[in-house]
């Protein structure tokens, strides 16, 4: 799964303009910190399995905008960890579509696999979420707050976050 994914676009809410990313896998210069606000422990993930780990970065600035963890088990591939930078979140977020370009980039992946779950990318949602995940990205819930997206839902989000 190591590969770089170019030509991917968020939208810069300040200035209403896109800013070209890639998604590339995550080396020790490429970590989002708890220092620097993050959530999630990125580098104690790095740490045990480094190439289960992306980010979502600016071409020109290598600036960090999200982050995410997939890992394959039984022939499925789960979306474990997926964090989108400080900045970017809440009502005074600079930017927009990182989630998307993340979440897309995953479905993208899971299409590669295979196996009987080709194209089914799985997870676990916090509760207040699972909404969300329905309503903006067609998730669809099972048991609890496990949720996952299917093929066709799938490509509707490549399509809008990796191919416009």
């Amino acid at each position: 799964m190591l590969y770089k994914f170019d030509n991917l676009k968020i939208l810069n809410l300040k200035g209403n303009h896109t800013i070209e990313c890639v998604i590339v896998p995550v080396s020790k210069g490429l970590i989002p910190k708890k220092k620097d606000g993050w959530s999630f422990d990125w580098q104690n993930e790095f740490k045990q399995r480094p190439d289960t780990l992306y980010v979502l970065i600016e071409q020109s600035s290598n600036r960090i905008h999200g982050a995410i963890q997939l890992l394959e088990n039984d022939g499925m591939l789960i979306m474990e960890l997926i964090e989108i930078a400080p900045f970017n979140i809440g009502a005074q977020k600079e930017n927009d579509h990182v989630a998307g370009c993340l979440i897309a980039f995953a479905c993208r992946t899971a299409l590669k696999l295979n196996s009987a779950y080709k194209g089914y990318l799985t997870f676990m949602s916090k509760t207040s979420l699972i909404e969300w995940y329905k309503t903006k990205y067609f998730a669809t819930q099972t048991i609890g707050a496990r949720m996952y997206i299917d093929p066709m839902s799938g490509a509707k989000l490549i399509h809008k976050y990796l191919e416009e």
